[in-house]
């Protein structure tokens, strides 16, 4: 049977990596963004996860999976960092899974329920210099997540993957020449950086979790970064 798998933020590399395994198998993606995209074989909305959200009335009634990609990296030190960009990332990062969370958990609740995944960081659980904000509202993110896999099973199952540094437009200014690639690289056991089509079939094997016995869990997608020295 044919899954309706609904995307926020697929216009996101990560998210148009997912859309593009979720169609490679046959299933509907739903695919929100900002801006406007085409979405061949699927359908669009568009719209901002902490906006006006009435456009998700349209759903269909069960849905069988949900991804939350709407992400940010700020990195700045204590001293050089305002309230106001913390807000802004806690707002994007958890907000907006919450806002989004509230609006279709009828839609993923129903028939055989449905599996949720978010996008956490390794910077949650790895002290990291200058990742304060993003730590902070990815942490916010990972503790939602775990809460809410016990609320809603067994209906629901919730799962975070927790990557480390990953070549995307929104990481473009730390990988901005050869010398900071290298650099980053060498930082992670596994001598390279992200591969955004690697963390979508991570990200696309959770959208399973619920039919595979997983839930509450923070995956780490991270070259070893979190755990091996």
């Amino acid at each position: 049977m044919q899954k309706k798998i609904l995307v926020i933020g697929g216009s996101s590399l990560i998210g148009q990596e997912v859309v593009a395994l979720i169609k490679a198998a046959g299933d509907h993606p739903i695919v929100t963004s900002r801006s406007h995209m085409e979405v061949e074989d699927g359908s669009f909305f568009q719209l901002d996860p902490n906006e006006d959200l009435s456009t998700l009335d349209e759903l269909p009634d069960s849905i069988d999976a949900l991804l939350y990609c709407p992400g940010s990296i700020s990195l700045k030190s204590i001293q050089r960092m305002d309230l106001t960009e913390v807000q802004a990332d806690m707002k994007i990062n958890f907000e907006g899974a919450f806002n989004i969370i509230k609006k279709v958990l009828p839609n993923l609740k129903k028939d055989a329920g449905a599996s949720v995944v978010f996008i956490s960081s390794v910077a949650v659980n790895t002290g990291m210099t200058f990742h304060t904000s993003i730590a902070a509202s990815k942490g916010a993110l990972e503790g939602f997540s775990r809460s809410l896999a016990a609320e809603l099973a067994p209906r629901v199952a919730v799962n975070c993957i927790a990557p480390s540094l990953t070549n995307t437009p929104l990481a473009a200014n730390l990988l901005s020449d050869e010398k900071r690639i290298k650099a980053s690289e060498e930082r992670h056991p596994l001598n390279s950086i992200g591969d955004p089509k690697a963390l979508a079939r991570v990200i696309y094997g959770l959208l399973s979790a619920k039919d595979n016995w997983i839930t509450g869990q923070t995956i780490s997608v991270d070259g070893g970064l979190s755990t091996i020295r």
